[in-house]
């Protein structure tokens, strides 16, 4: 997979683990990005009735390619945007995530995640 990520994205060490949990989500690398969740993490995937049962929602789709378009933090708070394709098919996505403190090693407490689906212009 092919993931571009904006050069925004890493002026803070707080935007790089940001930029790098989304990176290692898109992938479905779900080991490395548990690695950065609290045991109590709350992921949940907006419309959905509650949060995922086990901790973690998974990327809609294998993508051949991505993009992370802008990634901000403050404090405990982060948000990350972006978008992934395969084929014909593009999923954009939101993480809004709250980190359980304010260090460099403050796991991730709370994930809501916004997908929109659509097609790809040929």
């Amino acid at each position: 997979m092919e993931m571009t990520i904006s050069e925004d994205c890493g002026n803070s060490p707080r935007m790089a683990i940001v930029a790098d949990v989304a990176v290692a989500w898109a992938a479905a690398e779900e080991e490395t990005v548990r690695g950065w969740l609290r045991e109590d993490v709350a992921w949940t995937l907006v419309g959905e009735p509650a949060p995922a049962s086990d901790g973690y929602v998974r990327p809609p789709l294998s993508p051949e390619s991505g993009e992370i378009l802008t990634v901000l933090n403050h404090g405990r708070l982060a948000a990350c945007d972006g978008y992934l394709v395969r084929g014909r098919e593009r999923v954009d996505f939101c993480h809004v995530i709250r980190f359980a403190g304010t260090s460099k090693t403050a796991r991730i407490r709370e994930i809501r995640t916004y997908l929109q689906h659509s097609a790809t212009a040929d």
